[in-house]
């Protein structure tokens, strides 16, 4: 028998906001509550400095650029088949997060799979690039003001939220990502959360402020 799982994460898509919401809407207000703009450069890793100097060699060694990537995982294990002819490999395993014009890609993890040094499979795929500016059209206090509007909507029973200081990420997203489209549709977006916590988070279109997906990080299971 199968289990059901249903959650109460929210995924909004670019195509059904597009009904509801044009680029000539208003701006969105700035609220003057506490926000802080984020910014990650590439060269800041997740990882330790001894597992990012290993993963530049496992790169560097397999002819992979590794300019746009910043590390945020490194695994290793030993890894033995059960068939002939019965080797033992050492497995390592990066993964990154990939970086256009120096802004994040937020749809752009991609992972690394390297047996004995060698590179084996990559799990994702690596962005064409984009001519979008680096520049925002929105500031930080209007994405919070999109943020609360949000999570009223959705989580009205959380009404604390708007006490608590966010934290507001500037960068790029595929609306295609997940969709099974391969083809990419870049937008320059924000990333938006409270400070300090994984949930709620959102993602918003720079352009007119549209929301991209929403997740609360509920989830029940039935």
């Amino acid at each position: 028998m199968k289990s059901i799982i249903s959650c109460t994460m929210l995924a909004v898509t670019a195509a059904m906001l597009t009904a509801c919401s044009s680029s000539h809407d208003p701006a969105p207000d700035d609220d003057s509550g506490c926000s802080e703009t984020l910014v990650v450069p590439v060269s800041t890793d997740s990882i330790g400095a001894v597992e990012a100097l290993t993963s530049d060699q496992l790169f560097d060694r397999n002819g992979i650029d590794r300019r746009n990537f910043r590390y945020v995982r490194y695994l290793r294990d030993s890894t033995q088949t059960y068939f002939p002819p019965y080797a033992k490999f050492n497995q390592q395993s990066v993964m990154v997060e990939e970086y256009i014009n120096g802004l994040p890609l937020f749809t752009g993890n991609i992972s690394f799979l390297f047996k004995n040094g060698v590179f084996s499979f990559r799990g994702g795929n690596l962005s064409g690039g984009t001519s979008l500016s680096t520049t925002p059209a929105l500031q930080a206090g209007q994405v919070r003001s999109l943020f609360f509007a949000t999570t009223a909507r959705f989580d009205p029973s959380n009404s604390n939220v708007r006490e608590q200081c966010v934290s507001a990420q500037f960068g790029y997203y595929n609306l295609n990502a997940g969709s099974g489209n391969q083809s990419e549709n870049l937008v320059k977006a924000w990333k938006i959360k409270v400070k300090n916590a994984d949930y709620p988070f959102a993602y918003y279109q720079d352009n007119g402020g549209l929301l991209i997906y929403y997740d609360n990080g509920i989830r029940t299971f039935r």
